[in-house]
C-alpha cells in the first residue's frame, strides 16, 4: 500500500498514492483535518516517497526509512527540505520570549500576551529557500504546520510563489483550521482531508505505544491519536466541565492562565454542547463524545431546544477563530460565561446587556 499503509485515512492515501505511482505531481497541497489525524506523518512520508533512493519502494508509491535521503529527512537535516510553524511575537513591544510570563495575569507590567502566527519574515526566508537549487533532490521542500497562522501580509507574500513555484519544488501546508487560511492561498492548493480515526484504528496505534485506552479515552480522542495517548485527557476534560458549569451557574471560577488553556477549553466546550444536541435529537451512547457525562448533559439542557444549542456552538466557534491574533482573554471569558449563563442558566436583563456589550466589542476588534 503507498504510504507505507497511513493508518485511518483511506482517501489521502489513495490521492497521494496515486500521484506517485503516476508522477502526476503538483506542487503545493493543503493537508487539512483534525489534530493528531496523521497529517504531519502524511506529509514526511509524501516527501520521502518521492526521494527514496529505492526504486523498488518508489515505484510502489512508498519510502524504504533506510536510505540516506529518508534518514536525513527524518532526522530534519536535509540539505532540501525546510519546516517551518508560528513563532511566538507579542504585539506592540516588539520582544519575543516564553508566551507563559506574558500570560501570567499575576505579572503587573509584563509584556502583552504572545501570539503564535507566521511572520511576513518567515515566508520571505521561504521563499528565498525555495528559489535556489537543490542539492541532492530533483526539487527543494517545504512543510508549513499551523498555516492558518500566516497573517494577511505572509499569506500575500507567499501567493507568487504558489502560483509559479520553481521548478520541482513541493509545498505541503498543514492547518486543523481549513476556514482561517486565507481563501487565496486554499484556492491555489491541492486540498487533501484527513478524517477523524476510528476506534479500531486508534487502538492499534495505542497497541504499538504500549497503551490501554478505556473506551472513555477512545470516545474523548474525537478520532485523534495524540488526544487518546495524552495523560491528562480525562483530568483536562473534568477541569473544563467544572469551569462551564461554575459559569452557567454564575459562581466565581478563575480565567484561563494562558491562550493556549483558553483553547483547550473552547475545544472540550463545543464538545459538551455537540453532546446536548445528540442528546436533544434522542441519541447516545457511542454517538456522544464525553458518554460518562451523559446524565450530567441531559441535565443541563432538558429546558433549553436544540436551536439555541446550536447557536451557542457556532458563536463560540467563530470566537475561537480570533485566537490566532492577540485577543483580550478578559473580554473572551466575561463574554462566554454571560452567554452560557443566559442559555442555561438565569440571568437578568443587566447581564444580558453587558453580554450584548462584550459581542460588540469583539466586532468592533477590541483586543
Amino acid at each position: 500500500m503507498p504510504l507505507n499503509g497511513l493508518m485511518g485515512q483511506p482517501r489521502a492515501i489513495r490521492i497521494l498514492g496515486g500521484m506517485l505511482m503516476t508522477g502526476r505531481i503538483v506542487p503545493a497541497y493543503l493537508f487539512t483535518g483534525a489534530p493528531g489525524t496523521g497529517k504531519k506523518t502524511a506529509a514526511f512520508s509524501f516527501i520521502k516517497a518521492m526521494n527514496c533512493e529505492d526504486g523498488g519502494s518508489v515505484r510502489e508509491g512508498n519510502f524504504c526509512g533506510r536510505c540516506r535521503s529518508c534518514k536525513n529527512t527524518d532526522l530534519l537535516v536535509h540539505p532540501d527540505l525546510k519546516v517551518m510553524a508560528p513563532e511566538d511575537t507579542v504585539k506592540k513591544t516588539g520582544k519575543t520570549g516564553n508566551a507563559d510570563k506574558a500570560d501570567n495575569p499575576d505579572n503587573a507590567g509584563q509584556p502583552k500576551e504572545a501570539s503564535r502566527v507566521i511572520q511576513i519574515d518567515q515566508i520571505r526566508e521561504a521563499v528565498d529557500f525555495l528559489s535556489t537549487s537543490a542539492m541532492e533532490w530533483k526539487g527543494k521542500a517545504i512543510i508549513i504546520k499551523d498555516a492558518h497562522a500566516m497573517n494577511v501580509y505572509a499569506g500575500n507574500a507567499f501567493l507568487k510563489t504558489l502560483e509559479e513555484p520553481p521548478a520541482g519544488s513541493i509545498i505541503v501546508l498543514i492547518t486543523n483550521k481549513e476556514d482561517a487560511v486565507l481563501d487565496t492561498i486554499r484556492s491555489r492548493c491541492v486540498k487533501i482531508p484527513f478524517v477523524p480515526l476510528s476506534f479500531e484504528v486508534l487502538r492499534a496505534i495505542a497497541d504499538k505505544n504500549g497503551a490501554s485506552p478505556t473506551d472513555e479515552q477512545l470516545g474523548l480522542s474525537n478520532g485523534s491519536a495524540s488526544a487518546m495517548l495524552n495523560d491528562t485527557l480525562i483530568s483536562g476534560r473534568n477541569r473544563a466541565l467544572l469551569m462551564f458549569t461554575e459559569m452557567v451557574n454564575g459562581n466565581k471560577t478563575h480565567q484561563w492562565k494562558d491562550r493556549q488553556e483558553m483553547a483547550l477549553w473552547f475545544e472540550a466546550t463545543m464538545s459538551f454542547l455537540r453532546d446536548m444536541a445528540v442528546l436533544k435529537l434522542g441519541q447516545g451512547g457511542t454517538a456522544l463524545v464525553n458518554m460518562d457525562k451523559k446524565a450530567e448533559f441531559a441535565n443541563l439542557c432538558k429546558a433549553v431546544d436544540i436551536e439555541v444549542i446550536v447557536d451557542c456552538y457556532e458563536t463560540l466557534f467563530s470566537l475561537s477563530r480570533y485566537f490566532a491574533v492577540n485577543i483580550n482573554k478578559g473580554i473572551v471569558f466575561n463574554y462566554t460565561a454571560l452567554k452560557l449563563r443566559d442559555v442555561f442558566g438565569r440571568v437578568t436583563p443587566s447581564q444580558r446587556g453587558r453580554s450584548s456589550a462584550s459581542q460588540g466589542a469583539f466586532r468592533e476588534g477590541v483586543y
